[in-house]
């Protein structure tokens, strides 16, 4: 994809005008491409709309839909981009797929492709969202038809969930450091071109206020809303997105609150759920909240052998000739000190290959394999053979479709969850303890205790981390690491909590020329903008290209 048809598409989602339609000015175009009005009139546009909001979220091309680049795979690729970037995922063996987000932070400068990836993704998603808001009559808040409320609460929710990923990314100083700080531009559907070209970013402030007006309206029409299956979101998720908006706001009555409304009518996962060998982390249960999935008929499923989908980078037990991770040599593994630190009696550490096996003989190893896999044979492999890495932290936390890991392909159709109760929970706690201690602790210890029988407050936090965040907030944070791994929200709680990372101590497992501490907030977890944006863009002011560390840091003891 070009620079220029870069730009072109931010244009288009600034003006709330589809991607499928000819020239700008075109009012009714005289080629074969529908405009937007003419969509709109078609029988069930409105419906196809709303339903593609989370139907192209996943399997879908959306940078490079003739290229096969293995990252682009929709909403779920930025878990890792975001993952990869702190201390807790560690893309070891021949992950060259997630190099620039891990190890190469050079290439996250404002010239390079994989800073168009997200700027382009999203705001195409946002421009579907513009789309159905203006369609359903609804533009600049105004009240929707009877029989659109529904799917405008739809397009309001998803397009305040882009904007607060986007805010995160891009804001240049945590929340916390700075409110007035600077995030992204606002694109919503009254955008004119003459402001397109002039966009401003919003500063934290704005962003709240934009974020929590479409969440006001989400809400709104989604209060009677049921949903068929959990692939779309309702009022549940509405109260989620609100709980995390007003959590990285520090309002913490608001976050609190919401968090609480969010959790109603689902229960957390057992320790059989967790830890199932069939349906773990790859099909919603009483816990998701809300979910995506890849299909069959998916480009990123049935071109260049599924390779570039988030099972073949995540899932390490097909027994097929195919995939980054079971094939291909690029496992995802947890840091080794993460993982330390992590109980016996804590189910969640059977997530992840234990440390011992790498002294183990070939035939020891792939016998306590069977202790986490129905295919340990396969596991040795990957982890041994193929990616040359060991076994050591190995993640089977993402499993293949149930009874699928034999076939080609449809192992990989899975379902990856966006919000749990979870994460709910873990809100609500830190929420009250930030404004009461010991209530907050209270709910935490409940919280772990379903994890550990035998957990104790306190014991999961570093000196290290004590700089900006109390003991408390700390303890919360190790549980979200842990709890929440590979599910994409390492680098928003760094920003969020503005700590430093730790990737090289004693007996680290990250990579050569990856190993760096900082006790500061990484310079790569601030996203620069994609070039031809701040180039046409009169109002855009620039985030500093990110600066590649000289090199590996002196070993960290903790």
């Amino acid at each position: 994809m070009t620079m220029n048809k870069i730009f072109s598409t931010i244009l288009l989602a600034a003006l709330g005008t589809s991607v499928l339609t000819g020239c700008i000015e075109e009012v009714e175009p005289q080629s074969n491409v529908a405009s937007l009005d003419q969509v709109a009139r078609a029988p069930g546009a409105f419906d196809n709309m709303v339903s593609a909001l989370t139907t192209n979220l996943s399997g879908k091309r959306t940078y490079s839909p003739r290229r096969n680049n293995v990252w682009d795979f929709g909403y779920t690729a930025f878990f890792l981009t975001r993952d990869v970037e702190g201390q807790d995922v560690v893309p070891a063996g021949a992950n060259n797929h997630i190099t620039a987000w891990y190890n190469n932070v050079k290439y996250l400068a404002s010239g390079y492709a994989v800073t168009q990836f997200p700027w382009t993704c999203y705001y195409s998603w946002i421009t579907d969202c513009n789309n159905a808001i203006k369609s359903a009559g609804a533009s600049g808040y105004k009240e929707p038809e009877n029989a659109k409320k529904a799917g405008t609460g739809i397009a309001y929710a998803m397009r305040a969930m882009f904007y607060l990923d986007l805010v995160r990314m891009y804001a240049a100083k945590p929340y916390s450091v700075d409110p007035k700080a600077l995030t992204t531009i606002k694109a919503d559907e009254l955008r004119t071109l003459q402001e397109a070209t002039h966009s401003e970013r919003m500063t934290w402030e704005e962003a709240f206020d934009f974020i929590l007006k479409d969440l006001d309206a989400a809400e709104k029409y989604l209060a009677n809303y049921k949903r068929s299956d959990k692939y779309t979101p309702d009022i549940s998720v509405v109260y989620g997105l609100k709980a995390r908006t007003y959590l990285e706001k520090q309002d913490w009555a608001n976050a609190e609150k919401y968090a609480k409304l969010a959790q109603q009518g689902y229960t957390m996962m057992s320790e059989s759920e967790f830890l199932s060998r069939d349906n773990g982390f790859n099909k919603p249960n009483s816990s998701w909240m809300f979910a995506t999935q890849f299909l069959p008929t998916d480009p990123n499923i049935k071109g260049n052998d599924g390779d570039d989908s988030w099972g073949s980078v995540m899932m390490m037990e097909g027994g097929f000739d195919g995939g980054y991770a079971s094939s291909y040599g690029g496992v995802m593994v947890i840091d080794r000190h993460l993982y330390s630190t992590i109980p016996s009696t804590d189910f969640r550490r059977k997530c992840w290959v234990d440390f011992s096996l790498d002294g183990m003989s070939k035939a020891a190893a792939i016998n306590k394999l069977g202790d986490y896999s129905n295919y340990p044979d396969r596991v040795y492999k990957s982890g041994m053979e193929y990616s040359k890495y060991g076994l050591g932290g190995l993640s089977l936390k993402f499993r293949n479709a149930a009874g699928k890991a034999d076939v080609k392909y449809d192992a990989w159709c899975v379902s990856v969850p966006l919000m749990r109760v979870e994460e709910m929970k873990l809100i609500e706690a830190e929420a009250a303890g930030m404004q009461d201690e010991a209530r907050g602790k209270a709910l935490l210890e409940a919280f772990a205790k379903t994890r550990d029988p035998q957990y104790v407050y306190g014991k999961h936090t570093d000196a290290y981390y004590n700089v900006s965040t109390s003991l408390f907030q700390n303890e919360v944070w190790w549980q979200r690491r842990v709890e929440l791994w590979g599910e994409g929200f390492a680098t928003f709680d760094i920003k969020r909590l503005n700590k430093g990372i730790i990737r090289s101590y004693a007996g680290t497992n990250h990579l050569e020329n990856a190993r760096w501490n900082t006790k500061e907030l990484p310079n790569w977890m601030v996203w620069a903008f994609v070039g031809t944006e701040s180039d046409n863009n009169g109002g855009m002011t620039r985030n500093p290209d990110p600066v590649q560390p000289a090199a590996d840091s002196d070993p960290y003891v903790f």
